[in-house]
């Protein structure tokens, strides 16, 4: 803009000089005539035009050109920045759009990347839960067949016509095929409680128990199944008949399925169930003189259907149902590795006193 001011400034200048006086001719002044009948002189021939003059009109000439080839430049620069301003705006005008296209392409893009990324989660959520059916059906189907077949066989022999069994024997079957009964009746049961977890996310409200109950129920039902040779004590660090708002159903469930865990893998030694009030939080701990966790191992046992030694009973649920229950009432289920005189388990609950 400073260009056109420039210019417009110069043509105005050179418009507002003062004009070339016009040309001017020396005529002899001579007594007018006695005829007053023509008052017109005739025009001054060449020869009346001095040298002077013919200088004075070439000058202003040559101005005139000067002023006009100035002007014409002045229109040129003009337009020149006028054009170099209509170009700036229509480049600025491209730069925006282009800019906004690249930021669009940019959001479509991210919105890409993210549509890739949750396609990609799915894609590994369906490849596990693939591997997981794989692997409850190779479980079940071993876990299911063996009770069965037991029962099944244990049975026949104790129907069969013509056999001679003693009474020590048929009890002995008839132990057998309870036991095997108690097996597959636990392994739909589980099957069962972790449909029932996974659908339904909401408790039922707290109920009035107390603890000493819960763990003295769990105890006796974990008894029988331990290895000869091995105690199983409880130690309750609170009041035997304080009472909190829990749920002894599911915390009963949690603590037998640990207990059941320490039965299978002590073959010496204690089993102890103890219970704490630290805090807000109930801690309750089974702790086990077995065979231990490998320090590789001490998340790996709390999958599904993941069991240390393949060739022993269950399903490899016990302990994947206890941390789900522990972490549907609001707590944590973990494995103490500081511990190696076997295994500790620390589950760490609400603990909500009654009102």
């Amino acid at each position: 803009m400073s260009f056109i001011v420039m210019a417009l400034s110069a043509c105005n200048a050179e418009h507002r000089a003062p004009h070339a006086q016009p040309n001017t001719y020396h005529v002899p002044h001579k007594t007018p005539a006695t005829d007053t009948a023509s008052n017109i002189l005739p025009p001054p021939s060449p020869e009346q035009i001095t040298h002077e003059q013919m200088e004075e009109m070439r000058r202003q000439n040559h101005q005139l050109q000067q002023r006009s080839r100035f002007t014409s430049g002045g229109v040129a620069m003009i337009l020149g920045v006028i054009g170099f301003l209509v170009f700036l705006s229509a480049n600025n005008r491209w730069r925006h759009t282009l800019k906004v296209k690249n930021q669009q392409l940019e959001r479509e893009r991210n919105v890409v990347v993210a549509q890739n990324k949750q396609l990609s989660i799915e894609r590994d959520r369906a490849e596990a839960a693939s591997k997981a059916k794989t692997a409850f059906l190779q479980s079940m189907t071993h876990e299911i067949r063996t009770p069965l077949n037991a029962i099944s066989g244990f049975s026949q022999i104790l129907t069969m016509p013509g056999m001679d069994l003693s009474e020590k024997d048929r009890q002995d079957y008839s132990a057998r095929i309870q036991e095997n009964t108690r097996l597959l009746t636990n392994i739909l049961d589980d099957l069962i409680l972790i449909a029932h977890m996974e659908g339904d996310t909401e408790l039922p409200p707290a109920e009035e128990c107390i603890p000493l109950i819960v763990m003295a129920g769990a105890i006796d039902a974990i008894t029988p199944r331990v290895a000869k040779g091995v105690t199983v004590d409880s130690q309750c660090n609170i009041l035997a008949e304080e009472t909190v708002m829990c749920h002894p159903h599911l915390m009963g469930i949690a603590i037998a399925k640990l207990l059941d865990n320490a039965a299978k893998f002590t073959k010496q030694g204690s089993i102890l169930l103890t219970l704490d009030h630290e805090g807000d939080k109930m801690h309750l701990a089974v702790t086990d003189t077995g065979c231990g966790v490998p320090a590789d191992k001490t998340e790996l046992i709390f999958e599904r259907f993941y069991k240390l030694d393949s060739f022993c009973q269950g399903a490899g649920l016990g302990l994947p149902i206890a941390r789900m229950i522990a972490e549907h009432l609001g707590g944590t289920l973990t494995l103490d590795t500081t511990y190696t005189k076997g295994a500790k388990f620390d589950m760490m609950l609400p603990y909500i006193s009654k009102a």
